[in-house]
């Protein structure tokens, strides 16, 4: 029995499911020898209601931020963050152009706290920003080689959109060939259809979706600091 499979039994069709385990898909790839905890995006813009760009209030998904970044914090393992760049002039936004009704709105492109972190789990100086124009925190960055100068084997990735930008972003680092694993809690979207859509998705083809509880534990496991004997 493939327990990746089973999990999403009763969201997928039974017959959806079956293709899946006949083509062989949803093995779990597991946690690496070196861990990276990747945020994607979890600026005000993106989890504030008071921004056009985010829906309802996600308590839940904030709370599940915190904690994992709590967790990588306390075991020194590296962290990076991904936020929009400078969008001010239309060559900038580029294609953003096209496809939003209102690309020059000061929210924006001229708001600064939209693109600040909530304070409970904002970056350090320790820690890395990575600055992107695009849905993907890869395209157009140096995200990967900063990975790989840190010997990183395994992006830990949370953030918003689970459709968008965190999707966009596990595609492209499963492309690197990093191991990718979701913590399914600490991902969030404006439609909680397209967050479970893509979540399943991702779980059979380019990731381990897993949950909080789940990363913490195989965390602490692997990597907490052992007293000496």
């Amino acid at each position: 029995m493939n327990d990746k499979i089973e999990k999403w039994r009763g969201f997928v069709p039974d017959e959806e499911l079956q293709t899946y385990r006949k083509g062989g898909f949803a093995k779990r790839i597991g946690i690496g020898a070196r861990p990276a905890l990747v945020n994607i995006d979890t600026t005000h813009m993106f989890v504030d209601p008071s921004y056009s760009f985010c829906g309802a209030e996600m308590p839940a998904v904030v709370q599940a931020i915190t904690d994992i970044t709590d967790t990588f914090r306390e075991l020194d393992l590296p962290i990076y963050y991904t936020r929009r760049d400078d969008r001010s002039l239309p060559a900038y936004r580029g294609a953003w152009n096209l496809k939003l009704h209102r690309p020059d709105d000061k929210q924006y492109v001229a708001d600064p706290r939209a693109d600040e972190w909530p304070e409970r789990y904002a970056p350090r100086a320790q820690d890395r920003v990575v600055m992107k124009n695009k849905p993907s925190g890869f395209f157009g960055t140096m995200l990967a080689d900063f990975l790989r100068y840190e010997g990183i084997d395994t992006v830990v990735m949370i953030g918003v959109s689970s459709s968008g930008c965190v999707r966009a972003s596990a595609v492209d680092a499963f492309s690197h060939n990093f191991r990718v694993v979701l913590v399914e809690e600490a991902c969030g979207d404006r439609s909680p259809q397209a967050h479970k859509a893509n979540m399943f998705d991702l779980d059979m083809k380019f990731s381990d979706v897993e949950s909080l509880d789940y990363v913490t534990q195989e965390l602490r496991a692997r990597f907490g600091r052992r007293e000496s004997v």
